[in-house]
């Protein structure tokens, strides 16, 4: 027989409860990260990489943030933030490319206090160039965002994360 907290979908998409419960994150928390993750993206967009890197690296993070968490803790909430993110991204950019969708989640996180960051790399072997650059998010050297095969198939070009976590 399954326990309650094991039940539904929730158990599917992040696991079960062994590694201790996942912090409550207040509402004004996730709204305080939509916004830097909207903004994030207007950047990035109106102004190109150079300036939105440059907000991910200088973002101030807000009293109690999720600091300070053990890694397995801190990337199930991780996941638990994705869709959240994700939705913020399609409703701003629905053609966004990973690019976009990674830079958008390391702030998301970072806003909360997660030492997330943005990974830009290049495929070690490829027929042609268009599909040369991929980018996705880590937490603690775990994907977030892709397959976690991916880091096998590409070398890693730059990392971005924010300056306060360091």
């Amino acid at each position: 027989m399954r326990s309650a907290a094991t039940a539904g979908w929730a158990f599917l998409l992040w696991g079960d409860d062994a590694a201790g419960p996942v912090p409550h994150t207040p509402l004004t928390a996730r709204l305080a990260a939509a916004t830097h993750t909207a903004r994030a993206l207007r950047t990035l967009r109106k102004r190109g990489w150079g300036v939105a890197q440059s907000h991910l690296r200088e973002l101030q993070l807000p009293q109690g943030a999720h600091r300070d968490l053990p890694e397995a803790t801190a990337i199930r909430l991780a996941r638990r933030e994705l869709p959240r993110c994700q939705l913020v991204v399609r409703l701003l950019d629905p053609d966004a490319l990973c690019l976009s969708r990674s830079f958008a989640l390391a702030v998301h996180l970072s806003a909360l206090g997660l030492p997330a960051e943005t990974v830009i790399a290049r495929q070690r072997s490829s027929i042609g160039a268009r599909f040369a650059f991929h980018s996705w998010t880590e937490l603690h050297g775990e994907v977030l965002n892709d397959v976690p095969a991916v880091q096998s198939g590409h070398t890693v070009l730059h990392r971005v994360r924010c300056a306060a976590l360091v």
